[in-house]
């Protein structure tokens, strides 16, 4: 101990560093791995208006024998925006042998370079199967980028600020999905019926997988990862590279992950099927399902389907609506990370999702009245666009931070894996289903559907009252213990930990 201590005090005498943990390069590095979401964002936000435009429409299917119409019959709807998600899933499931092998820098590499061809296929697709083709084999990409981005960025800065820079990563996502709206709204504003109109957005979408790679091949690499491989003198100055602040600090921090490093040693390797075991299957289902809940809160209705459903409506340009919603996306992108640091994680969930509750239920009640009452379209088309505010502001961030926060350290990766696994797979069961009972040519529900995402948004706030911790400022040793003594949720925010203890003796 007397040995640890006095290493530390020449550290600190030695350093020249500040007291800030903030320093150029970890902002960069942060910065660049937070563009993992930046295709996704793209593509999902991209696929609802295009599928909406004539051109479009003509040249992939032809006339909708049902309506007389150019609109994707219910059938193609289903396909186009549920077969590709299925890529997300294979590419979740690759990334932990591939991160465990070669590292979050490269394999947030590789995930970005499959991408390139995905984006040229769907550019050039000369038919419907060929462009979903070019999705899936996106999805393989940006699903493997999903799952190695959150962990990557909370692996780069200290655990008080975990959540302010692993929600805030999303801002990219969003912005990416502002930017794919605002250009399939110009384009269509300004090509009409040609082919430029949706040829133009997807243009853009093949230039990012070069925009992202460039940049992360001068991060750094994840200090855990590192000590996983043994290399911790890399693994310090890795540390001392993305730090501000004194060598003493940088020390006592490299200290607690070796810890964590060395209990994990401890154990045999981890098996993906190791986090649905007895002990760790409550963190799984709190950490990894909670971004498989987020797809059941109607979100679909306001973002993926939004420009079909208000065309249905009648409220006005569903492309104008598309660039207003995602706007109101990227609001509450940007609000995320103050509120998680500032309320906590627990209140913002709970809050954030009783209003999504209350917004599902009046949407759906108007949706019975907007085909006689034009005000009433307007309205839910209003409700949608707070809606979308307070999804990304509480049910995004959380469900994007929470695999990365709650997992034992050993357990992250296949955790976010499960986490992004099996979000995918609810996601392909809600743009399956929508289709089906909103689209005109069959069940013709409309916005009454956000009635049924209300009852299930009602069942995941009882679960979150119930399981859903507080980790606030928590390090992933604290959080072990929390759950090791089975500690309930609701009492979590101030509990007094061991670590907690020994830290008060220090000072």
């Amino acid at each position: 101990m007397s040995s640890a201590n006095s290493n530390t005090e020449k550290g600190s005498t030695s350093g020249s560093h500040g007291t800030s943990a903030f320093n150029a390069y970890m902002l960069f590095c942060t910065l660049v791995v937070g563009l993992g979401g930046l295709n996704w964002g793209y593509e999902n936000a991209l696929v609802g208006p295009i599928s909406a435009m004539k051109s479009f429409v003509r040249d992939m299917q032809g006339i909708n024998a049902d309506t007389g119409q150019y609109v994707l019959t219910a059938h193609h709807q289903s396909i186009i925006f549920s077969v590709p998600l299925t890529g997300t899933v294979v590419g979740a499931l690759l990334t932990t042998p591939v991160q465990n092998r070669f590292g979050r820098k490269w394999a947030l590499l590789g995930s970005y370079c499959t991408s390139m061809g995905a984006v040229f296929l769907q550019l050039f697709a000369p038919n419907f199967v060929a462009f979903v083709m070019g999705r899936w084999w996106n999805a393989v990409s940006y699903g493997a980028a999903l799952a190695i981005a959150p962990n990557f960025m909370a692996d780069l800065v200290p655990a008080k600020m975990r959540g302010r820079f692993v929600s805030g990563a999303n801002i990219a996502t969003i912005a990416s999905s502002v930017l794919a709206t605002v250009v399939c709204y110009a384009a269509q504003e300004t090509h009409g019926e040609d082919a430029l109109s949706y040829k133009i957005p997807l243009a853009v979408q093949a230039s990012l997988p070069f925009l992202m790679t460039v940049p992360t091949l001068f991060v750094c690499e994840s200090p855990s990862w590192l000590l996983t491989k043994g290399r911790v003198e890399d693994a310090r100055k890795t540390l001392r590279s993305i730090r501000g602040f004194s060598d003493e600090e940088v020390e006592k921090e490299l200290n607690v992950l070796q810890a964590i490093e060395d209990e994990s040693r401890q154990r045999e390797n981890p098996r993906f099927w190791e986090i649905y075991k007895p002990e760790h299957i409550r963190r799984t289902l709190v950490g990894g399902s909670i971004f498989s809940l987020n797809q059941l809160s109607g979100i679909i209705l306001s973002t993926t389907f939004a420009a079909v459903f208000l065309t249905q409506l009648g409220a006005g340009n569903p492309f104008l609506f598309s660039v207003i919603g995602n706007l109101c996306l990227l609001a509450g992108t940007i609000g995320a990370p103050f509120v998680l640091d500032n309320f906590g994680r627990r209140p913002t969930a709970l809050i954030g999702f009783s209003i999504l509750l209350a917004i599902d239920a009046t949407a759906g009640a108007l949706a019975f009245f907007a085909k006689t009452h034009r005000n009433a379209a307007i309205v839910i088309a209003v409700l949608s666009f707070v809606f979308n505010i307070v999804w990304t502001l509480s049910f995004y961030s959380i469900s994007l931070l929470m695999p990365a926060e709650i997992p034992t350290e050993r357990l992250r990766n296949p955790t976010m894996t499960h986490a992004i696994g099996c979000g995918q797979l609810t996601a392909i069961l809600t743009t399956l289903v929508v289709p089906l009972i909103t689209a005109e040519d069959a069940a013709n529900l409309g916005a009454k559907a956000y009635l049924i995402f209300g009852g299930l948004m009602a069942a995941i706030l009882v679960l979150a009252a119930l399981l859903l911790p507080e980790t606030k400022g928590r390090t992933s040793l604290e959080i072990d213990e929390l759950y090791a003594r089975h500690i309930p949720a609701w009492r979590w925010k101030g509990f007094e930990t061991s670590a907690n203890r020994l830290a008060a003796q220090a000072q």
